[in-house]
């Protein structure tokens, strides 16, 4: 079997490997171009990444941005997921 993005989102989103799914209320698997050259992985959700289902989106994700911007990166993000 060829695995690709969605198929390991689908598979993610059933994993209970540690303790996250516990307490978690989703997977937050991660988005952006599959073409990037960078990959930025956290090291566990927040309560904001969570509830969002989206990475980088609360205080982590700011600090990211601007460090990113400091360092003259440019830090726009997309919202349209991985497939």
């Amino acid at each position: 079997m060829r695995r690709t993005l969605k198929s390991l989102r689908e598979e993610a989103a059933e994993c209970k490997a540690c303790d996250l799914w516990r307490r978690g209320t989703q997977t937050v698997f991660g988005e952006g171009k599959q073409t990037s050259t960078v990959m930025f992985v956290g090291e566990q959700p927040g309560d904001k990444e969570d509830l969002s289902g989206r990475p980088f989106v609360g205080p982590a994700g700011a600090l990211l941005d601007r460090a990113l911007e400091e360092a003259g990166i440019d830090a726009r993000r997309s919202t349209s997921q991985t497939s």
